[in-house]
């Protein structure tokens, strides 16, 4: 364990990798979602018996006792969306506390930050004119909490870079030797 945190020189893209992920998470947990409720509402509106005589079973029965459940476990993928996106802000937040870097790459991390920042502005419209859309729309307004943390990624790539800039700079991790500039 100690070697993983011994001279970690850390990421300096995870703002602008968080926001490309938190869009392509829910947008792919969400086309998923959709797709498999169009393949629901075919699989039970067939209507026929499948068999002859007592041994006669209905078709929909069949579908609601295997794929049913399959797809009610389906709506879990509107909390996994959000648990995975706010586990990536934690894993940045973490990651920046591990980085030992010195201060002169705060112009590198800005500059990445800024992008992140901006990337996020466009997939959060992005994002706005898919919920207006009429058919995928309504699928992607119930991810409540994923929908909410892509319609404000701009504000929230900006509070994670000023935090993991803060906490990576301020070097709560790092010894009293490794603090010391040798003159």
């Amino acid at each position: 364990m100690r070697s993983i945190i011994k001279s970690k020189k850390g990421s300096y893209g995870d703002v602008f990798i968080f926001v490309i992920m938190a869009f392509l998470i829910t947008l792919f947990f969400g086309l998923m979602y959709y797709g498999f409720g169009k393949i629901n509402e075919v699989l039970t509106t067939v209507e026929f018996d499948i068999g002859t005589g007592e041994h006669a079973t209905n078709f929909t029965n069949i579908v609601e006792d295997t794929w049913g459940e399959v797809y009610d476990a389906y709506s879990q993928l509107k909390i996994l969306a959000y648990v995975l996106i706010f586990g990536m802000i934690l894993t940045i937040l973490i990651s920046s506390w591990l980085v030992k870097s010195p201060p002169l790459f705060f112009i590198i991390y800005m500059f990445v930050s800024i992008a992140g920042i901006i990337i996020g502005v466009h997939l959060s419209n992005l994002y706005q004119d898919l919920l207006l859309n009429a058919d995928f729309g309504a699928t992607l307004q119930s991810f409540k909490g994923a929908s909410y943390m892509i319609l404000y990624l701009p504000y929230l790539a900006a509070i994670i870079s000023l935090l993991s800039g803060l906490i990576s700079l301020i070097g709560l991790n790092r010894s009293p030797r490794e603090g010391r500039v040798i003159t």
